[in-house]
């Protein structure tokens, strides 16, 4: 990977639907290269996916306490519930970030994280501005 990949990663992070040949512009580039470089970047697991970022009403971070030795079985389990998930140190041992787009969806997806078995007890904090 050189700066030219880089430039082209920050261009897609900006805008996943910028165009080959805008791309191509901006790094000095033919559009054909820059399809093949996106497609290595692919291959190599550099670009895992590309997505859809939309504005939720709610976020909420979602603190988990679990099972001790049971916390790496949780997360692939909460992983299928909410955006991103981290193992924490601290009283507890997983922080979940769920954005939805109402309080009933949020709620939800909460009750879904209370129903695994390793999880113990959750504590959720819901963003109220920026």
């Amino acid at each position: 990977m050189d700066d030219v990949d880089l430039e082209i990663l920050k261009i897609l992070k900006k805008d996943a639907r910028t165009k080959y040949v805008k791309i191509a512009k901006s790094v000095g580039l033919t559009e054909g290269a820059v399809r093949r470089r996106i497609k290595k970047l692919i291959e190599d697991g550099i670009i895992k996916k590309f997505t859809v970022d939309t504005t939720a009403e709610l976020e909420g971070i979602v603190l988990i306490r679990t099972e001790p030795t049971r916390t790496k079985d949780a997360i692939v389990k909460v992983r299928k519930i909410a955006e991103r998930v981290f193992e924490i140190s601290g009283s507890h041992d997983i922080a979940a970030l769920i954005h939805a787009y109402t309080i009933d969806e949020l709620n939800r997806r909460i009750d879904e994280i209370r129903k695994i078995p390793e999880v113990l007890n959750t504590n959720t904090l819901i963003k109220l501005k920026d």
